[in-house]
């Protein structure tokens, strides 16, 4: 009886640990699928008026069906490329949105109607989504909560060719 006394306090703690750390994971897969569909659709769209709405909402959509993390704030911002092919935020055109649609800077730095589409061309496009997760076993709740992030670039594809 002694040795069950002795084991189960660690098992408890082990089973709660990998159930934790599933979720945690579960929370940055469907962050990272809800980032990627958003800028799958910032793409198709391009600068349709009606874009970065439909980019949040998809978002919403998809990270809306669970409940395991909080979405602080969706960005949406063009990327400049360099001569050898890297991609850098530009820091004048970053709109930011929370998860209900609402933008977070008025005006909205760079509007779709603003995005370059054209033929070899385009504009490229990352949209990131900062979102905090919460342990829910209350092991590891000292630890605090997590701050993370998914990120997707994508070039917008062209309305004219």
């Amino acid at each position: 009886m002694t040795e069950f006394a002795l084991v189960v306090p660690v098992l408890l703690l082990l089973i709660m640990g990998v159930l934790d750390g599933a979720l945690l994971m579960f929370s940055v897969g469907t962050a990272r699928y809800a980032t990627a569909e958003g800028s799958r659709i910032a793409s198709t769209l391009g600068n349709a008026a009606t874009t970065d709405t439909q980019v949040v909402q998809v978002i919403r959509d998809n990270v809306g069906t669970t409940r395991l993390f909080d979405v602080t704030e969706i960005d949406i911002y063009k990327l400049n490329q360099d001569g050898n092919g890297n991609l850098t935020p530009d820091p004048t055109y970053y709109n930011r949105y929370a998860l209900d649609g609402t933008a977070m800077t008025s005006p909205v730095p760079w509007p779709p109607a603003q995005r370059n589409v054209g033929n070899g061309t385009s504009d490229f496009v990352g949209i990131t989504v900062n979102f905090t997760y919460t342990w829910k076993a209350g092991f590891f709740a000292p630890l605090g909560p997590i701050r993370t992030t998914a990120v997707s670039y994508v070039r917008l594809e062209p309305q004219s060719y």
